[in-house]
């Protein structure tokens, strides 16, 4: 017969540690699996860079360094997004979760356009 109190009082030094590494693991995988995060400026009537390659699961960062008004949105690669107008300073996070190509445009700004390539 087993001696219960034996038992849990050798095996209880483990269940801090085991509790330990688990809240240790569990961010680390949950930030493995995290997108990373890339800066685009709209400045000059232009996104800067005009071309982007990046991974699924990863953010654009768009922000208007301009001091005039500007509105990105997508319609391409079976995507649809609308930031609406965005006044200087202002940031949108566009998170791409299908690879794919995708053109960013300014509905201000014509000429204004973002290719990304996503993997």
């Amino acid at each position: 017969m087993i001696d219960t109190a034996r038992y849990f009082r050798m095996n209880a030094s483990i269940w801090p540690k085991l509790l330990l590494a688990g809240a240790i693991a569990y961010p680390i995988g949950v930030w493995a699996q995290a997108g990373t995060s890339h800066i685009i400026s709209q400045k000059n009537r232009s996104y800067a860079p005009g071309q982007i390659t990046i991974n699924k699961g990863d953010t654009l960062k768009i922000v208007n360094d301009d001091i005039f008004l500007h509105h990105t949105y997508i319609d391409s690669g079976g995507m649809s997004y609308d930031s609406g107008g965005m006044e200087q300073g202002e940031i949108r996070n566009i998170t791409f979760d299908e690879a794919g190509n995708y053109l960013i445009k300014c509905d201000i700004h014509p000429k204004m356009k973002l290719d990304v390539t996503v993997q």
